[in-house]
Parts: structure tokens; sequence; C-alpha cells
């Protein structure tokens, strides 16, 4: 599979799992086993979600209890903005629990390879770990301008999907403070007190809230609003 061919696929792909499938055999056919895709936590700010590919069962289980918090591979590349080749980061200035990560890395058999920092639009920054060579005159001979395209082709199409997935309903600040109080159980008619309107107009804005939302209830209005972080309560 040449380059073109995997980003037209990655391009044509209907889901995640599709997009991965096409990434991770156009990188083996480059010689790397293994691709792991790092992005910011939807939930944990300051972390990252893995998801990987090929690796080892002893690091990825090693990775899980206990390497996650001590990995520098995302920041660092994502610092450098620019492809890095591990052995480089491996061999850098690094602090004791991320030389830890490293050391266990080559314990479990990890071999060189790179890393690619890719950018989208609504998730700016994720990372490509690419490793596992079959040949360790894969590193020499890479394309690495290619295989960052196909990395970035990669990210690109999950965060279209993502966004396609999830789209964040837009609310008036109006219906944003309304939707507010509705969370915090008030009747249109304390509303209405609070806000200083007359009660059929804090109605109208309660069925355009519940529209926009998808909802047919308060509660179902709150739980939404407070998902989309609209609100806080």
């Amino acid at each position: 599979m040449d380059d073109s061919q995997a980003i037209r696929q990655i391009a044509a792909a209907e889901d995640e799992g599709a997009v991965f499938a096409v990434a991770r055999a156009f990188f083996r056919t480059q010689g790397f086993a293994a691709l792991s895709y790092a992005r910011p936590s939807r939930t944990d700010p300051g972390r990252s979600e893995v998801t990987s590919f090929g690796f080892p069962e002893g690091f990825v289980a090693s990775y899980r209890e206990r390497l996650a918090e001590y990995d520098p591979l995302p920041s660092l590349a994502a610092r450098a903005g620019r492809p890095l080749r591990l052995v480089d980061v491996a061999e850098g200035r690094l602090t004791g629990n991320q030389q830890l990560f490293i050391d266990a890395a080559r314990e479990h058999g990890l071999t060189d390879g790179f890393l690619l920092p890719t950018f989208g639009p609504r998730q700016h920054i994720a990372v490509f770990s690419i490793t596992m060579i079959d040949h360790e005159d894969r590193i020499a001979h890479a394309d690495v301008p290619i295989l960052h395209s196909v990395a970035q082709a990669t990210h690109l199409r999950i965060d279209q999907l993502a966004s396609e997935e999830v789209e964040r309903p837009h609310l008036a600040p109006r219906e944003i403070t309304i939707l507010h109080w509705i969370a915090r159980g008030k009747s249109n008619e304390e509303i209405a007190m609070i806000l200083g309107n007359k009660r059929p107009t804090i109605a109208t804005h309660i069925k355009r809230i519940f529209a926009k939302l998808d909802v047919t209830d308060r509660a179902s209005a709150a739980v939404k609003g407070l998902k989309f972080g609209l609100i806080n309560v």
C-alpha cells in the first residue's frame, strides 16, 4: 500500500476502527509493527488518551498499571512540533521517572521508531508513535515526510468523525441562563421572577431549548446541558 492509496482510504473510512485499520496496514508495509495514538483526554485535562496496536502484551499491561504516568513521549513530540526519532528522545535529557519509562520500554523489547505530532481543528494536537521495526535498516531508509503525512491524514479523519458524532448545541446566552435554573430545579414561574420576565416568555425559551437539545423534559435538558458543558451546577 502506498501513501496516496492509504490517504484516500483513510479519508473514506466510516469509523475510527476503520481509520486505524488502514493506518496500521500502511505502517506495517513500512516495517513498523506497533502504532500508538495519544490525544488530549476529554475528561481529564492534562492527561492523554492512548490507543495502541502491536505492542508487547507485557509492556501494554505495565503501561496501564503505572508507566502511563511517566510517559514523556506525547509531550516532548508536541513541544517539538515535528517528527522525532525515538532513540534521540531516549538519549536526551530526561527526569528520573521519564528515564524509568524508557528503561521499561527497552526491557519489553521496544525498538527504535518515530514520534509523529499531528494537528487538527478540534483536537488541536495528537502524537503517533510507530515502532517495533522488522529490520534495523528501516530507520535509515524511512521516508519520514510520507510517514508524517499518513499520520496527519489519520488524525484529521478521526477528528472529523468525532465532530460528526458529537456536535455541541448552540444556545443563546439567555437560554443558557434559563437552562441553568432548570437544572437547579426552578419552575417556570420561579425562573420568570428571577429573570424579571413573564411566564409565557420563559415557556417559549424552554421550548426552544428543548428543540435545540433534542429532548422533551426538563431532566433530560439538564443532563445534556451538563454533558456538553453548557452549564455547571
